[in-house]
């Protein structure tokens, strides 16, 4: 656990000191043609959403997204994530960066709560392959920070 939360806050920490390198335009001008830095962070907001209240809390899929139209065990990721693009595109720059980081502190709240045992359960959701809890953490926490921060980095022209 204490590694595991170790590379959030780091990674976290990485990606928070990109984006307060940019200005207002920078975070919401396209990186190469596509997303810009405040889409990148709406999506990670709502893929620890995702985690936090459909892979491991008890809510439904289409109640954490409001996308009640994509069933989750029958549509890709890819899919997924256009329908979460098109659903929060016009969100301000004020309402992502407060989602980014409240939603961080509710994923930071939800580890205080776990415990080594329950990190290392086997969980599948219907559709996807099987794994293990830490893994669906890790992979919408640190390695998805981590992931998108290069990215934006490119702004910087890092």
């Amino acid at each position: 656990m204490a590694e595991l939360r170790e590379r959030i806050g780091s990674s976290y920490a990485a990606l928070e000191h990109t984006i307060g390198q940019l200005s207002d335009a920078q975070l919401t001008a396209p990186i190469d043609g596509s997303w810009s830095a405040k889409d990148l962070l709406a999506h990670i907001a709502a893929w620890e959403q995702i985690t936090i209240h459909f892979h491991l809390g008890d809510r439904a899929f289409e109640d954490v997204t409001q996308l009640t139209s994509l069933p989750y065990a029958t549509t890709a990721v890819d899919q997924i994530n256009e329908a979460v693009y098109a659903r929060d595109r016009d969100l301000s720059l004020a309402q992502v960066l407060q989602s980014f980081r409240s939603s961080h502190q509710e994923l930071l709240a939800m580890l205080d709560q776990m415990s080594e045992a329950d990190l290392f359960k086997t969980y599948t959701p219907t559709g996807r392959d099987p794994g293990r809890v830490i893994e669906w953490i890790i992979g919408d926490s640190y390695e998805h920070y981590d992931e998108h921060r290069a990215t934006i980095a490119r702004v910087l022209g890092e």
